[in-house]
């Protein structure tokens, strides 16, 4: 009794030992899963139910896994998504019919992208094909259906066992099901009626956007047109009808077109919605960040086919986050800034881009592969292609109701319009102002008819030029200060955004001088555009002239001809109470070429001969430019001394030249003058007729003038 008891207390701990290692380290000990075949079956899932062995290097003979040498490394699977891998899937499957009757059933692979799937064992039928997969044309399948299928024939009482081989580049959900023959086909029936449905959602819309379309014209229509059709074909890739019915004998294209439709959608879709949700207006850098993108997937699309399937497949579902998150930022966004499109936009697009982002966690192996996951593409598509078209349905309705709102007022608007128009020609071509438009680079699209009156220069000599094209710069273009100027100020417009004054020198077309005028530069926003407003307008006149009664004035000027202009009209503004227009014309004139003597003959230096034989050669003002820039006479100025009172108008105008016998000129005669058929030399004579005194210094370079306004 001892030594029973002894012996009995000595198997305690060794059974709870054998328990324990059973329980968690089961090792090969399990008995192979058998799957039990019924005269019923209606596509029963048996990953679960199969065993699975990896050959990662691809140096396993088919010969030792048939003969059943290494069942004892087969395992059983804990998710039937085997992910992307290079490596080759064994799969083994034990089949009993413990009826009484011969079963005729259908073992589907439900998954249309493998590439290749071997079954080996018998019994199969006769005319069975073993090897079934996209690298394989189409027609050399055992069933005219987009996923592979074998049917099997199992004896009653009887027992077999089944291998699989698997292989491909894409991923591999081991969507093993069994099906007997009814049951199958009642399947089919099902299925094509649910992907008639799905189909002829998408096929229904496509049609509806480009009737659409036609009859707006609303580029929108069509951008969601295409996106439709790229979603439509990338369903029919994905899930097996392209390759039945589009292209069987393609078996590159079967393989390549996924990954480049998957491209296309993306491409589409960012197109349409940087259209659809005006993001150029609302979101301008988002608007050029997705061009940018757009250029990396197209880009992609086409290296694609010189990529390894499964590179292609992983990039082309990776690119689909930064596209998702693009998207769903720019109607987020939208939504918040209170845009009407995005309404319908940011609901329909959720539902679609969830189905989207777990389809390709399903495809990377981060979500498990099932009925649900399986067809989160299509149910996302059904309810954003609805729910999009809705909303571009209400945008039709918005458009319809502010159409009609429009056309009532279209009447009054069209009157207010055409003398608006009116008006601004009016004030546009009237105006004594040059006024030019430009566009945002600068560039001058249209100018008024006083860019001819100050500058000599018609729209079609400036059009398409920049404004710092028709800036002075002198003749050897050395002198950039004043486009360095100008640049700046244009500089400052665009960072401000605010009107910007100034004084600058523009070149006139006819005479080598430059003409100072006063700038102003702002900016001008259309609906669409925005363009630049540049006024230029001369130095006016003193309005308080009338009040005038005795003034002194003495000016110091340089050697630009327009000056003589201008000083010889703001010295004699003041005579138009004393003398009549004729007589204060014949002084201005008179003081303008006494002044233009002083400033040719004098401080230039110019002799009769020269400025004679220059103006018969027809370059008198390169000739006059070219001695304004020397440093010998550049520096010069001309000195303009001027009184006025009630009595008399007294001018006195001295130059820094060498002076001129003007006794010799005095004495001559405008009869001489013209008999001489001279050009010039007028303009001391034309001033003896019209002041009452003049006297010059003995060297000849001062002279003084003086009218007498008040003879009593």
């Amino acid at each position: 009794m001892r030594n029973t008891r002894t012996s009995s207390q000595n198997y305690i701990p060794f059974f709870v030992l054998t328990v324990f290692l059973v329980l968690f380290f089961p090792g090969e000990n399990h008995a192979n899963p058998i799957i039990q075949l019924k005269t019923e079956m209606f596509g029963e899932p048996i990953w679960n139910q199969v065993l699975v062995l990896e050959d990662t290097n691809h140096s396993i003979p088919p010969e030792e896994v048939l003969s059943g040498k290494k069942d004892s490394e087969f395992k059983v699977l804990t998710s039937p998504n085997l992910g992307f891998s290079g490596s080759i899937f064994w799969v083994r499957i034990e089949v009993a019919n413990p009826t009484n009757s011969l079963l005729r059933w259908n073992l589907l692979f439900d998954f249309p992208l493998i590439d290749e799937i071997q079954i080996f064992g018998e019994p199969l039928p006769k005319e069975s094909k073993r090897i079934l997969g996209d690298s394989i044309v189409f027609s050399e399948r055992n069933i005219d259906y987009r996923n592979p299928v074998f049917p099997l024939e199992s004896p009653a009482n009887t027992k077999f066992v089944y291998y699989l081989k698997i292989q491909s580049e894409s991923t591999i959900p081991l969507t093993l099901s069994v099906w007997t023959e009814r049951e199958f086909n009642e399947k089919l029936s099902k299925e094509q009626m649910i992907f008639g449905v799905f189909y002829g959602i998408l096929f229904v819309m496509i049609a509806y956007n480009f009737f659409i379309y036609i009859f707006t014209y609303e580029k929108s229509y069509l951008l969601y047109l295409f996106f439709i059709s790229s979603i439509f074909f990338f369903h029919l890739v994905n899930n097996g009808f392209a390759f039945q019915y589009f292209w069987p004998n393609w078996v590159f294209w079967a393989n390549y077109s996924l990954p480049f439709f998957i491209c296309l959608s993306c491409i589409t879709g960012v197109i349409f919605t940087n259209n659809y949700l005006s993001l150029k207006k609302h979101l301008p850098k988002i608007s050029k960040l997705i061009w940018v993108w757009v250029g990396i997937l197209v880009l992609f699309s086409v290296v694609t086919f010189f990529l390894t399937y499964r590179i292609a497949m992983v990039t082309s579902i990776l690119l689909t986050v930064p596209t998702a998150l693009l998207l769903v930022y720019s109607g987020t966004y939208t939504y918040i800034a209170n845009v009407r499109t995005s309404r319908y936009y940011l609901i329909s697009w959720a539902f679609f881009l969830l189905g989207v982002l777990l389809y390709s966690l399903k495809s990377l192996g981060f979500l498990s592969d099932n009925n649900i996951t399986r067809w989160t593409i299509q149910i996302g598509t059904a309810l954003q292609t609805i729910l999009l078209s809705l909303g571009l349905a209400d945008r039709i309705n918005f458009l319809t109701r502010s159409l009609r709102e429009n056309l009532r007022d279209l009447s009054h608007a069209k009157i207010k319009i055409e003398e608006s128009e009116k008006r601004f020609r009016e004030i546009f071509q009237g105006s004594d102002e040059v006024i030019l438009m430009m566009n945002e680079d600068f560039q001058i699209i249209n100018a008024n008819r006083s860019l001819s009156k100050h500058l000599g220069y018609r729209l079609d000599d400036l059009k398409n030029k920049k404004i710092t094209e028709i800036l002075y710069t002198g003749r050897d273009q050395k002198s950039d200060y004043n486009v360095m100027f100008v640049n700046d100020k244009l500089t400052d417009l665009k960072m401000t955004g605010s009107a910007i004054n100034f004084k600058t020198e523009l070149s006139q077309k006819y005479v080598k001088e430059p003409k100072e005028m006063v700038c102003r530069i702002q900016y001008i926003d259309f609906e669409e555009t925005r363009e630049v407003l540049m006024t230029l307008s001369p130095e006016y006149e003193d309005t308080i002239i009338q009040l005038i009664e005795s003034e002194k004035i003495e000016i110091s000027m340089n050697n630009y001809l327009r000056n003589a202009e201008l000083v010889s009209q703001k010295i004699t503004a003041q005579l138009s109470k004393y003398l009549t227009t004729i007589e204060q014309t014949e002084i201005r004139s008179s003081v303008r070429e006494i002044i233009i003597n002083a400033v040719e003959h004098g401080n230039l230096n110019i002799s009769f001969e020269e400025k004679s034989n220059a103006l018969l050669e027809g370059n008198y003002l390169e000739f006059l430019q070219k001695r304004q820039e020397d440093p010998r006479y550049r520096q010069k100025k001309v000195k303009i001394e001027y009184s006025f009172s009630h009595e008399f108008v007294a001018y006195r105008i001295t130059d820094e030249g060498r002076g001129f016998d003007h006794k010799k000129h005095m004495e001559k005669s405008i009869d001489a003058i013209n008999e001489a058929h001279v050009q010039h030399g007028r303009g001391i004579l034309m001033t003896k007729s019209v002041f009452d005194r003049i006297e010059y210094n003995e060297k000849g370079n001062q002279v003084s003038l003086i009218k007498f306004l008040n003879r009593d």
